[in-house]
């Protein structure tokens, strides 16, 4: 028989057999074998730096490392500044490999970035060892490299540095969102720098893509250009540069977004209160207006009418003026003054058309977003001599103050902003009895224990010695803020009292803004805050001023109204970058949340005699004014027919 159809031909002979015998009893369930379940995998944490951690719990070596450096990241990103030192202290940086030795450095900054010490963030940056390594891995780690030292930069308040690192990593950017983060943080950037150190740094760019991004903020942020010539600028700053690969974010993003917000308004109404108490200071302020307001014409800027309103004759005062000028057509309203007219606004009052106060209130500004605040706070000449000394390590020093009211203020503001961390005020002492500030400054420097020691000394070696007190050692800088007249007395002072070698600082309250060689030697080297109108960089508009506002303080309020005439066609820039820096007579401007702008002032120094900036900017060329009147048809007050008002204190001309 066939093999092959025997096994199908038993098996069916079994079947059968099986179908005719008795079926068996059905066994009991118990005696059935239940299926093993599989084990079952424990659940993925749902927090990202959880999974990172049990990630690292089961793996080995590199990989357990890694997802290590990955949960400390994570942790940076949240803020969780101490777990993530406690996982970055777990590892031992010997097992790291060369990328994750530089992650993990990387960390290590960040870390002190936010912890506040930017200073250990770039000595750990720059170390030879990590720039060799950073060198010879990937682009990722590179650019991670970059930005965090570029982030650091910044910190330190080196923004020409801080553009410059990321111009650098610009090409190596391939993302299109981080290309575009990038491209605005350049921006930034180099709106935060010095415009001085800026234009300075524009002459020896030695690339084209560092020079057309320094050459492109600094159009943008200049203010003494009027809004025709800026554009104008613009567009040949574009035919130069728009074909340079890494300079295209700037043409295609930030170009279109800045020529859109350079626009004069169609008219404007400047309310000043020209008679009363507040005479002098409203009427330098409608002169420098009005120069600056020339000076454009002269230079071919369109006209934009203009309607002068003294508030203080106008019947119902400010408010009644300011709705007056709206109803007239005014979409640009340049005041008010006083801090009581700004007081006007609220509920019964509020700002119906863009609105340059040229003052602040005591609360922030809550009457919507038409309303911006621009003045001469001293407040920000204060922030900023804070910060400067910061930046250069310094950590104590001790205020002194004439007695008036707006130098308590500013010692106070002063105290406020340094005390705290590792900086503090060692004393504050005002000149109201000069015996009595001799001897609390005495006491602030320790005088007392210098004599003390030497007495001690003395005694054990039972000899009379002659000696000198010797001050303390731990004092880094004398902040000053004072009047010209005070402060004329506290400088000699201080070096009579061992003091002399440290650095003093002070605001524009020191400088009397007119030439005053003889007394003002006592001031040799003496620091300061100031406007940048007194630099060589306003003097074509200020040499125009010099009949119709005095010399002195009032100049002051002439650069406040020369800078409310460039800001009426450069608001909307702000608006769009609050940070933008704009340079004009009465600093570099910047826009808070609140619509509050903030002046960042010059630096001076008193030098046999006479204050000099420190660092000069480029002065424009002056242009003779033309007296063309700017009204066409409009019915509007011409503003440029007649000569800038005399000063309050001239004499008046009467008819023979």
């Amino acid at each position: 028989m066939n093999r092959a159809f025997v096994r199908p031909l038993l098996v069916a002979a079994l079947l059968v057999a099986a179908g005719c015998s008795d079926q068996p009893e059905k066994p009991s369930s118990e005696h059935i074998p239940l299926p093993e379940k599989p084990a079952t995998q424990p659940a993925e944490p749902a927090d990202e730096v959880e999974r990172l951690l049990a990630l690292a719990a089961r793996s080995d070596g590199a990989a357990a490392r890694e997802a290590r450096l990955d949960a400390a990241a994570e942790l940076v990103r949240r803020g969780d500044l101490a777990r993530a030192a406690t996982l970055l202290d777990e590892l031992e940086a010997a097992s790291l490999d060369s990328a994750q030795w530089i992650r993990h450095s990387l960390l290590r900054a960040r870390l002190e970035l936010e912890g506040g010490d930017a200073a250990a963030a770039l000595a750990r940056l720059d170390n030879p060892a990590l720039q060799a390594e950073g060198a010879a891995v990937g682009r990722a780690l590179q650019v991670e490299l970059a930005l965090t030292r570029a982030d650091t930069l910044a910190a330190l308040q080196q923004h020409l540095e801080s553009a410059r690192e990321r111009v650098r990593v610009q090409p190596l950017l391939s993302d299109e969102t981080a290309r575009h983060d990038n491209t605005h943080a350049i921006f930034a950037a180099l709106a935060g720098a010095d415009m001085a150190a800026l234009e300075r740094e524009t002459g020896v760019a030695a690339s084209d893509d560092w020079r057309g991004w320094l050459e492109l903020t600094a159009l943008v942020r200049d203010l003494r250009r009027g809004p025709d010539e800026q554009l104008g600028a613009l567009a040949s700053w574009e035919q130069r540069y728009s074909l340079i690969a890494p300079l295209q974010p700037a043409v295609n993003e930030l170009l279109p977004a800045i020529r859109e917000r350079v626009r004069q308004p169609a008219r404007v109404a400047l309310l000043l209160p020209l008679s009363g108490r507040a005479a002098p200071g409203a009427t330098a302020v409608l002169n420098g207006y009005l120069a600056e307001h020339m000076r454009q014409l002269a230079a071919g800027e369109q006209p934009v009418p203009v309607a002068v309103v003294d508030t203080a004759a106008a019947p119902g005062g400010f408010a009644a003026a300011y709705a007056s000028a709206v109803a007239d057509g005014a979409d640009m309203v340049i005041g008010p003054l006083l801090k009581e007219d700004l007081a006007a606004f609220g509920p019964t009052l509020a700002p119906s058309v863009t609105t340059i106060a040229l003052n602040f209130a005591d609360s922030a500004n809550s009457d919507g977003d038409m309303l911006y605040e621009f003045g001469l706070d001293g407040a920000d000449e204060v922030a900023q001599l804070a910060t400067a000394a910061r930046a250069r390590g310094w950590a104590h020093a001790i205020v002194v103050a004439d007695d008036s009211d707006t130098s308590r203020r500013q010692a106070q503001e002063f105290e406020r902003l340094w005390n705290g961390g590792d900086t503090r005020v060692l004393g504050t002492l005002y000149l109201a009895d000069i015996n009595e500030f001799r001897r609390r400054f005495e006491e602030a420097l320790l005088f007392e224990q210098s004599r003390q020691r030497s007495a001690a000394l003395s005694r054990l070696l039972g000899l009379a010695l002659v000696s000198e007190p010797r001050r303390r050692q731990d004092l880094d800088l004398i902040v000053m803020f004072s009047g010209p007249v005070g402060a004329r007395s506290i400088r000699p002072l201080l070096s009579f009292l061992y003091a002399g070698d440290l650095p003093v600082w002070s605001t524009s309250q020191a400088n009397g803004a007119r030439p005053d060689r003889r007394n003002d030697r006592d001031l040799e080297y003496v620091r300061f805050l100031d406007l940048p109108w007194f630099s060589g960089a306003e003097r074509p508009l200020r040499e125009t001023l010099r009949r119709s506002v005095p010399a002195g303080g009032l100049e002051r309020f002439a650069a406040l109204g020369a800078d409310a005439c460039r800001l009426q066609s450069r608001i909307g820039l702000l608006d769009w970058n609050g940070a933008a820096g704009l340079g004009g007579a009465t600093g570099e401007l910047v826009l808070d949340g609140t619509r509050r702008l903030h002046r960042k002032s010059q630096w001076y120094v008193f030098r046999d005699g006479l204050a000099a900036p420190e660092i000069q900017r480029t002065a424009l060329l002056a242009t003779p004014l033309n007296r063309q009147s700017t009204e066409g048809a409009t019915p509007w007050t011409d503003t440029t027919s007649a000569a800038p008002p005399p000063p309050p204190d001239a004499p008046q001309k009467t008819a023979p």
